[in-house]
């Protein structure tokens, strides 16, 4: 007998709960960019302001860290409402990629090593483990 450490696939069950869940988790997030999007406008003018007082090239690294700081604020914005079209998009009772961890398994001479290869699987639901899967094979139902 041999232990490996093999990654094992957390996915969850959207359900209605669930999916309401994640877009209220995103829409959140999504107005807190923008609430953010407009303290750095206000923060970007008085800052540059201040810098074309200074002169010289100082104006305009502060011009272009500003518009650098709203360029990845709009893009997670944008990233996030696709994020939240997907969802709305998803049916109710598909599994979603959560996450990976790590268990070790057994491996014995005779095992099926093709079964071994294809890993394990956790199943949420509702935030309760609903299934355990490995090698493609339930192994409980909840």
């Amino acid at each position: 007998m041999l232990a490996i450490r093999q990654p094992v696939a957390v996915k969850f069950i959207l359900t209605e709960d669930t999916k309401q869940q994640i877009l209220s988790e995103q829409r959140r997030q999504v107005e807190q960019l923008t609430a953010e999007l407009e303290q750095l406008e206000q923060g970007g003018r008085q800052a540059l302001e201040q810098a074309m007082a200074q002169g010289g090239n100082v104006a305009a690294q502060v011009r272009e860290q500003v518009e650098q700081q709203k360029q990845n604020h709009v893009q997670q914005r944008e990233q996030l409402i696709q994020q939240i079209q997907q969802v709305q998009q998803m049916a109710i009772g598909s599994e979603v990629p959560n996450m990976n961890v790590e268990t070790t398994v057994e491996v014995h001479v005779g095992d099926d090593w093709g079964k071994i290869l294809l890993g394990s699987e956790i199943i949420i639901k509702d935030g309760i483990v609903h299934e355990i899967r490995r090698g493609g094979q339930s192994l409980t139902e909840g």
